[in-house]
């Protein structure tokens, strides 16, 4: 298989349909990651209404494209904040009438944050101690786990508090050795000793006494596999 049909096959993919009116009708959980931020609730809400008004022309002309052809399906490249994807449109016929089917291959790193800048990297997380505060080496970190306002870090000597929010952690963290598994879970990855998958969901197996397990989400489950080569 050539490099591009394997990066084709792990990127991650959107999928969207939509009635003749243009209406959202069903959407997979990366197009909703995709689009919800940006026009609110997804389901009946105007395709167009989704998308950055400099865009809209670009869908509509892919919509109507593939109307126009409705045996040949419409690519376009395009150009988003978190890098360039290609998309595809087609027509498609359903039980109420017909509608399109658009197909988004998303930058093989959607969804991984950012490095953070070199100077605002954390190296030590402050922690609740009977004196006050003290500091721990972030390699030490074996998972981390949002808590309302703070965080509850897990080490293998056992948990304490962070006074971190967990947003700033995602932020400040380095990329490299940390990943956000769960809206409420970040893993080091030096620390995982192995995954578990069973009906359909994915759990970290964690190198610290108990052999703790972190949930994957679903939504997450493409990013684990790409970083962990599975």
């Amino acid at each position: 298989m050539s490099s591009f049909e394997y990066r084709l096959q792990r990127s991650p993919v959107g999928v969207v349909q939509v009635d003749a009116s243009r209406k959202v009708v069903a959407a997979n959980p990366l197009a909703r990651r995709l689009l919800e931020p940006v026009g609110g609730p997804l389901m009946g809400v105007d395709l167009l209404s989704l998308h950055p008004e400099p865009a809209r022309a670009k869908v509509q002309w892919m919509l109507d494209a593939a109307s126009a052809r409705p045996d040949e399906p419409v690519g376009m490249a395009m150009t988003l904040p978190m890098g360039a994807l290609i998309a595809r449109v087609t027509t498609v016929e359903t039980v109420h009438g017909p509608g399109w089917c658009l197909i988004f291959h998303l930058p093989e790193k959607f969804g991984e944050p950012a490095a953070p800048a070199a100077d605002d990297v954390l190296v030590k997380l402050p922690v609740g101690s009977r004196s006050g505060v003290s500091l721990l080496e972030v390699e030490s970190v074996v998972f981390l786990e949002a808590e309302g306002h703070y965080t509850r870090v897990h080490t293998v000597d056992g948990q304490r508090f962070c006074a971190l929010s967990f947003a700033e952690l995602v932020r400040r963290l380095d990329p490299s050795g940390f990943l956000r598994v769960h809206r409420s879970f970040i893993v080091n990855l030096r620390h995982v000793e192995a995954v578990e998958r069973g009906d359909g969901a994915w759990a970290m197996v964690m190198a610290a006494p108990g052999r703790p397990q972190v949930p994957v989400s679903r939504a997450r489950v493409d990013l684990v596999r790409r970083r962990l080569a599975l």
